[in-house]
């Protein structure tokens, strides 16, 4: 097979150029096969090595007290996020309802494995501020192979891990964490990967 040229397939906003039509990012369902599969198994395995969710348990006090109140702060959320995105014109199409719903899912995700497990299981060996950064190293890195995202988008991921870490400790309130992981991952990515177009926003 004759390889593709980069400028057969050019990178999205985030995405890298691909040579081959098989590195580059065109479905959501490769982002979900590649990404949410890869953060589950992340989520799942460092849950089973930390084997406590004492923790856990203290950050999701909130919202069992006011569960109320985050309802209503999804429903404002989703409603500004709709308004952004007619405003852009973007259709909301059965495949637009599906990934903010995709986002919320991952968002939820990587803070349960990046921000909760991960970070409590490394401060078993290390002091917590070496486990956050090693933990929102890894979660940085991981979007440069599942997501093929270019290394300036990858270090900012990191530094964004930083910052939901920090919420996190001085809030102690993880739904808090991850309604904002969703709405900074939507103005980062509002439109899944559509057709030949490698882009994921």
């Amino acid at each position: 097979m004759t390889d593709l040229t980069e400028k057969s397939y050019p990178g999205g906003r985030l995405q890298r150029p691909a040579a081959r039509s098989t590195q580059a990012i065109f479905h959501a369902r490769q982002v979900i096969q590649r990404h949410l599969l890869t953060m589950s198994v992340i989520t799942v395995a460092a849950f089973v090595l930390l084997g406590s969710t004492q923790a856990l348990r203290a950050w999701l006090a909130p919202l069992t007290m006011h569960w109320v109140d985050y309802s209503l702060a999804t429903l404002i959320i989703l409603g500004l996020m709709v308004a952004f995105l007619r405003f852009r014109r973007v259709p909301m199409s059965q495949m637009q309802w599906g990934w903010l719903a995709y986002l919320l899912l991952i968002s939820t995700v990587e803070e349960l494995a990046f921000r909760v497990f991960l970070p409590l299981y490394l401060d078993q060996f290390f002091d917590l501020r070496t486990s956050v950064i090693i933990s929102s190293v890894i979660f940085g890195a991981l979007h440069y192979w599942t997501l093929r995202w270019r290394l300036g988008a990858c270090v900012f991921t990191v530094f964004g891990g930083l910052g939901f870490s920090r919420l996190l400790h001085t809030t102690d309130d993880l739904a808090l964490v991850v309604l904002v992981h969703w709405l900074v991952t939507f103005l980062n990515t509002p439109r899944p990967p559509r057709g030949q177009t490698p882009s994921q926003g």
